[in-house]
């Protein structure tokens, strides 16, 4: 996908954009099918999985084939504009409710794919009462989205850059997604020394895969870590910053992300190591505190295996939350579309408009 279809025109040059951004959200709609790059085989691999159906995207949701809350609510969209028919039939409303409903059940914790699916909703309904093709008009708004997420991307990696100081080592957990490629980017662009140590991130090593890919090819030296060793490291001293994004934040500045985010915040606050988070669109609104966050158990057997080996003794079961919580009090700055905001201020990111620039609120 080209980067005009980005929104990020005149940024940067596509053959700068690593392997897993170079797509909107990991996800192309191919007029009868979405074409999806299946981020379970990166980086030895690029391979992609083409969907017929909504239900097949929720099929490659639930199966990891695509990660992150916004690249899965981009997949969401496409998804259900192949359900909808390519004309303004009213009959079709019902059963996109209900594969709307199928998509939003397959990863609760976020509230991007429950968001775009509602907005579909609405606009497949003013399209049948303007007679208007549903499917073209759910195509335009999920580009739309495409488009307008790159750019928060993009304007989130610029605020982050700001303030992480030249020669730092970060510490990353999880792959915090298009923000922190062009964290990487400006990095680079400035002239700035960087160098990242990623958590491998169990099960699905998402670090050591993705994070590692990002920043190795921008050309910052890259090492990966096992998930427990990130603590020893900070008070080691080895460690300038921890940086990741965020699948929820909550009005009062709490955070959800991957599980294995609260131990390493933990170590932050107890060596002086500030957490940084980014999350583009800030503040969730629907989500007053941690009591709104629904956290999803996945099968605890994706932890008991390793690339389909077993690694632990038959009749062993696993035990799986995939989202961790971490209060306000750990959070050092939550890093946004419009500015650098303290997690008691978070809030305000609503009042803020897009124009305005502020470094810190």
């Amino acid at each position: 996908m080209a980067i005009a279809q980005l929104g990020l025109e005149g940024v940067f040059e596509e053959q700068a954009i690593p392997l897993p951004m170079r797509r909107a959200g990991m996800a192309e709609w191919h007029g009868d099918h979405v074409r999806i790059l299946d981020r379970r085989v990166l980086p030895l691999t690029e391979r992609y999985v083409d969907c017929y159906a909504a239900a097949d995207v929720a099929v490659a949701i639930k199966d990891m084939v695509i990660q992150g809350a916004y690249s899965i609510s981009i997949a969401a969209g496409y998804g259900l504009a192949l359900s909808a028919p390519d004309n303004s039939d009213a009959g079709s409303l019902s059963s996109l409710q209900a594969d709307a409903e199928h998509l939003i059940a397959t990863r609760p914790t976020g509230l991007a794919l429950k968001r775009m699916m509602l907005a579909c909703l609405n606009t497949a309904s003013e399209a049948i009462d303007l007679g208007k093709n549903i499917r073209e008009e759910l195509v335009a708004l999920v580009n739309q989205g495409a488009s307008a997420l790159a750019r928060q991307g993009y304007e989130t990696g610029k605020y982050a850059c700001d303030q992480i100081a030249d020669g730092a080592s970060i510490l990353t957990h999880c792959f915090p997604d298009r923000s922190f490629v062009y964290l990487l980017l400006e990095t680079a662009r400035r002239k700035k020394s960087l160098s990242v140590i990623c958590s491998e991130t169990r099960p699905y090593l998402q670090g050591a895969r993705l994070s590692a890919l990002c920043s190795h090819f921008i050309g910052f030296p890259t090492r990966v870590i096992t998930d427990g060793m990130g603590g020893f490291l900070m008070r080691d001293g080895q460690i300038d910053v921890f940086i990741t994004a965020a699948d929820r934040v909550c009005m009062d500045g709490t955070v959800c992300n991957k599980i294995g985010t609260y131990q390493y915040a933990l170590a932050a606050h107890a060596n002086n190591v500030p957490y940084y988070t980014l999350r583009q669109s800030g503040p969730d609104r629907e989500s007053k505190s941690e009591a709104d966050i629904k956290v999803e158990y996945r099968d605890g057997e994706e932890i008991v295996q390793f690339s389909g080996v077993r690694t632990a003794p038959l009749g062993v079961e696993g035990l799986y939350p995939a989202f961790d919580i971490v209060p306000p009090d750990l959070v050092s700055r939550i890093v946004t579309d419009r500015g650098v905001y303290s997690p008691s201020r978070i809030r305000e990111y609503v009042h803020t408009p897009p124009s305005v620039r502020d470094t810190v609120v």
